[in-house]
């Protein structure tokens, strides 16, 4: 199984041993342990030896169209007059310099913020802090909150692992499936960005270059490769989509049982006898008085893994006609 560098969207072990414990800027380790060199986003002249074997700065890979760094009209205006806002305040109260900050640390410092308090959370004046740095230094390296969204979500990417193509591609993209979901669900705050605009970085695209090639050996036709990898990604992130419901929603039921006490069953108990007692939702009654939890969280593995293999017997089947 491939993982890729989330810094740099190497391979693991390759280009630097992981865990060498090259220590960063201000003494934090990375525990990564690569040198610095190659990363995206590297300021111009910080460049390595190459990003998977290229020897070009993969900024320079991401897309013309779409470009977040770019807003037009008042937006533009409002998020400029944010930014002068937020470099007055910080000036008034900066903190202790600290050494040369690398964009690699803003986009990890920024994720760590998001799976912590949600991408709501993210201010550059709150990375700043963390980092015990300037908000003004911070800008160098990031022209916007939107561009450093698109950096975290093509960071995150790097954590999907893909296995080498075995020839049984069903096997292979049963494991992607799960690696994807993996990490949305260590990073459910991605959620919030489902049907917006992709993240077409680096990694995404190599990513999603190497999920093509496992599918070869199921299908030569090029866009059928492509819709088979479009329904997978939706499967897995409707799937998360849903637990992060439940999760919220088990919450909820828990802090509500917490508050009534035994007063909360006999509500529930009342609210089914309403509902015999019309006579309309027989089946719904019965679905009740077996007591089954459909959102069970002991059985979200096994739920999940259910609908996957559903799907990818249907696509077998497809594959077979």
């Amino acid at each position: 199984m491939q993982q890729h560098d989330r810094g740099t969207g190497r391979p693991a072990g390759r280009g630097g041993p992981a865990g060498s414990g090259r220590a960063r800027a201000g003494g934090r380790p990375d525990p990564r342990g690569w040198d610095g060199n190659g990363r995206p986003g590297a300021p111009a002249g910080d460049q390595g030896p190459g990003w998977h074997g290229w020897a070009g700065n993969p900024d320079d890979l991401w897309p013309p169209f779409g470009d977040t760094t770019r807003p037009s009209g008042r937006s533009r205006e409002a998020r400029r007059e944010q930014q002068i806002h937020e470099l007055f305040q910080d000036a008034r109260r900066r903190p202790p310099q600290r050494q040369r900050l690398s964009r690699e640390e803003i986009v990890d410092a920024a994720i760590a913020i998001a799976d912590a308090d949600g991408a709501d959370a993210l201010s550059m004046r709150r990375i700043a802090q963390v980092l015990r740095a300037g908000t003004m230094s911070l800008y160098w390296h990031v022209s916007s909150k939107e561009r450093l969204l698109d950096l975290m979500r093509d960071a995150l990417m790097a954590e999907v692992e893909l296995p080498e193509p075995s020839g049984d591609w069903r096997s292979d993209l049963r494991a992607f499936a799960m690696s994807s979901r993996g990490m949305l669900r260590r990073h459910l705050w991605l959620m919030d960005f489902v049907g917006g605009r992709p993240s077409l970085g680096p990694t995404t695209m190599l990513t999603m270059d190497r999920a093509l090639a496992i599918l070869e050996a199921a299908d030569p036709d090029y866009e059928n490769r492509l819709r088979i990898l479009e329904s997978v990604n939706t499967y897995v992130s409707g799937a998360v989509l849903r637990e992060a419901q439940e999760m919220r929603a088990h919450e909820a039921e828990r802090e509500a049982r917490d508050e009534l006490g035994a007063e909360a069953l006999a509500q529930r108990r009342r609210w089914r006898d309403r509902l015999a007692n019309t006579g309309i939702f027989p089946r719904f009654v019965e679905f009740l008085d077996l007591n089954i939890d459909p959102d069970a969280p002991e059985t979200m593995d096994a739920r999940f893994e259910f609908g996957l293999d559903c799907l990818l017997d249907g696509i077998a089947a497809r594959l077979g006609s």
